[in-house]
């Protein structure tokens, strides 16, 4: 699959490079992607990794993976152009009380919007193996088929997808998530999972 990293930080690094090592295509969208910074990540990523501009990124991509802090959002949406049709992965995160999945809805046009990489640190997502158990990693979103996807991509790099539904479940999933790492981030720092036991 064609995917285009629109963030090469933590989060967008690790995934993309994970998903190059599987198998996927990843371009990082980048106003500098001729710079020192992009070409040793390209060199961590390997052949199936290139990296353009953002609406270069944007038109190769089938899915496009948003890894950007809230304050870019306005200017990567005009930048990308038309996304209609195309799977848009929201791991953005907000902090001032406002709605990050809200937020890119509206800016998304006709793209399809999935919620999800953003309630994992990176550290895990980067190792998400715990001896014989994978850590869980919540999804939601409106379109089954576009949750699908996500959930495969995810699948991919050894992640256990759970499908929560839609904005209000994960809203719910995102309270109680915030609730724990009060009481496991002082134990375990950050490199500690979740997994859903399910039947």
């Amino acid at each position: 699959m064609n995917i285009a990293s629109i963030g090469s930080g933590h989060i967008g690094g690790t995934l993309s490079k994970l998903w190059a090592a599987s198998g996927h295509r990843v371009m990082f969208g980048s106003r500098d992607p001729h710079g020192e910074r992009m070409r040793s990540l390209l060199r961590e990523a390997g052949a199936n990794a290139a990296a353009g501009t953002v609406r270069e990124a944007a038109a190769f991509g089938e899915v496009l993976l948003l890894a950007v802090p809230p304050s870019e959002l306005e200017r990567i949406f005009a930048d990308a152009g038309d996304l209609t049709g195309k799977i848009v992965i929201n791991c953005t995160n907000r902090y001032d009380g406002k709605s990050a999945d809200g937020e890119v809805r509206r800016l998304a046009g006709d793209a399809r919007v999935v919620r999800a990489f953003h309630t994992l640190p990176w550290e895990v997502i980067a190792e998400p193996e715990y001896d014989a158990i994978n850590a869980s990693l919540f999804v939601s979103g409106d379109d089954a088929e576009a949750k699908a996807i996500v959930s495969g991509l995810a699948a991919d790099i050894g992640l256990d997808p759970v499908d929560v539904g839609g904005s209000a479940e994960m809203a719910k999933v995102e309270e109680a998530i915030i609730a724990l790492w009060g009481v496991f981030s002082p134990l375990y720092g950050r490199n500690y999972g979740l997994r859903v036991l399910r039947r």
